[in-house]
């Protein structure tokens, strides 16, 4: 997707939802990123995850702006209208060093709260290990930590729940998914978040994931996650940073979470909702957004 119909798109955005966040870009860690930003303050980001992109957040992003914070959600390396990177490279390293890049392009005093999801939560659990300094407070929703996926990997039922991530390292699975109309990210947001409704939203991820090169270069995620893992690159370190956890009970990645616990040596809460599926902020968007903006003011007050 060129600037010409991301602009177009927030422009639709705009004219159904309201005061509209800018679009706007910055470089980061060699890679050109897009990313949303509304209101003054200090800096709070959003991470997305897959299938999704920066709109995600498009409710967050307004509730923060309108209480004082500058509100950025950035499109992940290789999600239009972010550059796909020169080097091919999508590990949770990757996705850490550009986390804390960002940060320091993008803050006045190098530090920001931070929210991240699925690949937006593993940048997150990144950084928290190898650049805490940068990350005042931290809330990270529906991701496995590192320390629980060889339990994940070891048990049939969530195997067989996270079978994309196999699937999508196969020869060919790009186009099995990158087919006309992308019916396998209807599918995926039915299978795991089968409460939520939002047509536009959806269509807002097709134009995202249907620009060249994207679809591809969101699947080599999970092929950088497998390889870090089976190299030793995943970090798994005690974290000081504050930081509040938050999982579905319908998503695979709540099963064992409680063995995260330990490695937070900070303030850190765990909770798990209930018939909640995989996006959180979506599902109950009203509950979440207010146990981030609770934890920040507490652990990260301005």
């Amino acid at each position: 997707m060129n600037t010409r119909s991301a602009a177009r798109q927030a422009n639709a955005q705009a004219d159904t939802r309201g005061t509209e966040p800018a679009l706007k870009y910055v470089q980061a860690n060699g890679v050109r990123f897009a990313y949303l930003e509304q209101g003054d303050g200090p800096l709070v980001m959003f991470l997305h995850g897959f299938p999704d992109n920066a709109w995600s957040y498009r409710k967050q992003l307004q509730v923060f702006a309108d209480a004082g914070y500058r509100a950025v959600a950035p499109f992940l390396r290789g999600y239009a209208p972010t550059e796909i990177p020169a080097d091919g490279i999508f590990d949770p390293i990757a996705l850490g060093k550009d986390l804390e890049a960002l940060i320091a392009a993008l803050s006045d005093d190098g530090q920001a709260r931070v929210v991240g999801m699925d690949w937006g939560g593993t940048s997150t659990f990144q950084a928290l290990a190898t650049a805490p300094s940068a990350i005042k407070a931290a809330v990270v929703m529906n991701t496995a930590h590192p320390i629980t996926i060889s339990s994940i990997r070891r048990d049939p039922e969530l195997v067989r729940a996270v079978f994309h991530v196999y699937f999508f390292q196969l020869p060919g699975a790009e186009s099995a998914v990158n087919t006309e109309g992308l019916p396998f990210v209807d599918y995926l947001w039915k299978l795991w978040s089968p409460t939520f409704n939002n047509a536009e939203h959806i269509r807002s991820i097709k134009e995202t994931l249907s620009s060249p090169g994207t679809m591809a270069a969101a699947l080599k995620y999970y092929g950088g996650l497998t390889d870090a893992g089976l190299t030793g690159r995943l970090p798994i370190n005690d974290m000081h940073t504050p930081t509040l956890t938050i999982y579905g009970s319908n998503d695979p990645t709540a099963r064992y979470s409680v063995k995260e616990e330990p490695l937070f040596k900070g303030p850190h809460k765990r909770i798990v909702l209930p018939d909640v599926g995989h996006f959180p902020h979506l599902e109950r968007e009203e509950e979440v957004t207010g146990l981030i903006m609770d934890w920040f003011k507490t652990h990260a007050p301005d």
